[in-house]
């Protein structure tokens, strides 16, 4: 607080004014030094629900590696039995298997090399042609006589014909035009013929051929090519990469890595455990000679506390294995209240059912009709076998027009997709195909791509990809029996038992199943069939021990949650106290400045005293 202009210093009446003014204000501040002291405290109590959500989300972290079966499909290892010849990797989800092949040939990149030779990259090739065929496709460069090796080098580049050229230096001062497939195989080899008599004739240094596996043997045998040395599509979720042919077969193989999986199991019982002591620590209670923790009183995080060390301890129902229990694969709650885990149980688990440990934890779906298919499920409140039936099947928006002449009449129309307007315009004695033809490169301008335009007979057919509502169109006046919008229709039905809400073809439940969608594929003439309602069978969903903690652990963490309630009350309560604070030093500065007046009319008085004395000093007779 800035000192008043009219600060006085007791020099007449001898009075430390300054340190009485000040020591009076320290006493009046007492008020204000309380707040601050309840301002600090509830900031530490902020801190600790932030200290308190960091450790949650890095339980949620963990439990992304847990709750989906695709999760645990991640928990793969592969091997080889002859790594010099070809490796196996795994990514995303895995398939289990195995299989035993000879490599009979590597794939090769298809290269050319021209018999003329140059000094370097500035020199001149000349005037001429220069063609590189791909696929049955001529790609051409014209060059001038001012033309050098790096410029047709660049040109080549930029023809994008899936070809790179560079000059190579086979000797002293001698360099090589060499051409090069930009992918390996066989489809990507290539020709290439010139009239530059710089170049000469262009030679294959070496052919593009595809990799060639051979499973088996005898008349059975199975082969296999691929255009490259590194096979993704062979074994679901492996790559496998070739480095050497083989006379022998090699073995590869997919299995579930249980060493990964335990880590991962542990790695999450470790997060809860750290969450669980963080609230343990701020929710203790003091004693005589002990504090207690910044939440000790707050019911909130004592109940967190409480939950989280029983979250793991329900039953998975609906598990018929003998792994429905936390405690079964080895994970048992201490006496002190945090988790322990027993990974040599855990890892005798996993080696002996390893998809029954896997149930235990992740989210499980099933449909008795492969009509359905489940989209998304959010929540274990979905848990349950539940009634799918539908009273209308989606369907996406089309027209097909008229039979048609061989030959059309000249006209313009528009089709309107949304915001997007395609004009179409068809040329007098156009044939149906030339029509089809225009209609798609009008769609395709106006960039609907959602559209579909193709003959049907001697008619031409419009069709959506979309289905639903959503996908509406518009066509306007022609004489191609096309005119008229069209939309699509919204699925309609139920989910156990509740009305559902359909879009195109995905159906959301009500109620305890709004986290639930479906696809639903049946047709129109499927629920025609069945009398107007189609029975769909069931839907099964259950939840794992990793599901039903994330389920808590979201309803802590997420916007509005529990610990955003929490924050927010402190915060609250921190601005309150701010605002009070100021009040405060906006009235303590008021009582400054009056007692500084105060004082500073005490020392004018004083003045105007000690001159009158001196005055009438002054004026009594002075002896001799």
């Amino acid at each position: 607080m800035a000192i008043p202009t009219f600060n006085v210093g007791g020099l007449l009446s001898g009075l430390d004014t300054n340190g009485i003014v000040s020591q009076l204000m320290q006493l009046e501040r007492q008020p204000v030094f309380q707040l601050q002291r309840r301002q600090s405290d509830y900031e530490t109590k902020n801190r600790t629900w932030d200290q308190i959500a960091t450790k949650l989300n890095a339980v949620q972290d963990k439990l992304d590696a847990l709750k989906l079966p695709s999760d645990w499909q991640k928990f793969a290892s592969a091997s080889s039995s002859n790594t010099d010849a070809v490796t196996v990797s795994t990514s995303g989800s895995a398939a289990i298997g195995a299989a035993s092949f000879t490599v009979d040939r590597l794939a090769t990149t298809h290269q050319m090399a021209s018999s003329g030779a140059f000094t370097s990259a500035s020199d001149t090739v000349g005037a001429g042609d220069f063609t590189i065929t791909v696929d049955g496709q001529d790609h051409t460069i014209t060059t001038t006589a001012s033309t050098t090796a790096s410029q047709l080098i660049n040109e080549i580049k930029n023809l994008d014909a899936g070809v790179s050229a560079s000059l190579l230096f086979t000797g002293t001062g001698t360099a090589k035009l060499v051409l090069r497939a930009d992918e390996s195989g066989g489809d990507a080899a290539f020709s290439a013929t010139t009239d530059v008599g710089s170049l000469g004739s262009f030679g294959i240094v070496e052919q593009g051929v595809d990799a060639q596996l051979t499973v088996g043997s005898g008349a059975g045998a199975l082969v296999v090519e691929r255009s490259s040395n590194v096979i993704d599509d062979f074994i679901d979720g492996a790559t496998i990469t070739l480095k050497a042919t083989t006379s022998q077969a090699v073995d590869i193989s997919v299995a579930r890595d249980a060493e990964a999986a335990s880590k991962a199991v542990k790695e999450l019982v470790d997060s809860l455990n750290a969450a669980i002591s963080t609230v343990a620590t701020a929710t203790k209670a003091g004693g005589e000679d002990a504090t207690g923790g910044p939440l000790a009183l707050d019911s909130t995080a004592r109940n967190l506390g409480l939950k989280l060390r029983s979250v793991l301890s329900s039953v998975v129902s609906d598990l018929d294995s003998d792994y429905r229990t936390a405690s079964s694969v080895g994970i048992s709650l201490t006496r002190e209240g945090s988790y322990t885990l027993d990974s040599a149980k855990l890892t005798e688990a996993l080696g002996k059912d390893f998809e029954a440990v896997a149930a235990l934890f992740q989210r499980t779906t099933s449909v008795t009709d492969s009509r359905v298919s489940v989209t998304r499920v959010g929540d274990s409140t979905a848990d349950g076998t539940h009634s799918v039936q539908i009273t209308q099947a989606a369907t996406a928006a089309a027209v097909t027009g008229a039979s048609l002449p061989a030959s059309l009449t000249a006209q313009s129309f528009t089709i309107t997709s949304g915001a997007d307007v395609a004009t179409v315009n068809i040329p007098l004695l156009a044939s149906i195909d030339d029509a089809v033809s225009a209609i798609s490169d009008a769609l395709e301008s106006a960039g609907i791509t959602t559209l579909t335009a193709m003959r049907v007979g001697d008619a031409i057919e419009l069709s959506e990809s979309r289905y639903g509502a959503t996908g509406e169109f518009t066509v306007s006046a022609n004489t191609l029996g096309l005119a008229g919008s069209f939309t699509g229709l919204d699925v309609a039905g139920t989910i156990g038992g509740l009305a559902a809400t359909g879009s195109g073809r995905a159906l959301t439940g009500f109620g305890n199943l709004s986290s639930v969608i479906l696809d639903i594929s049946a047709t129109p003439a499927q629920v025609s069939a069945a009398g107007g309602t189609l029975d769909l069978g069931t839907v099964t969903f259950n939840s794992g021990a990793a599901v039903v903690v994330d389920d808590y652990v979201e309803l802590l963490t997420e916007t509005g949650g529990v610990v955003d309630r929490a924050r927010d009350r402190w915060d609250a309560q921190i601005e309150l106290l701010k605002d009070r604070i100021e009040q405060f030093e906006d009235r303590l500065e008021s009582r400054e400045v009056a007692l500084r007046r105060q004082y500073s009319a005490l020392e004018s008085t004083l003045a105007r005293l000690n001159s009158a004395s001196a005055s009438l000093f002054a004026a009594l007779p002075q002896g001799n």
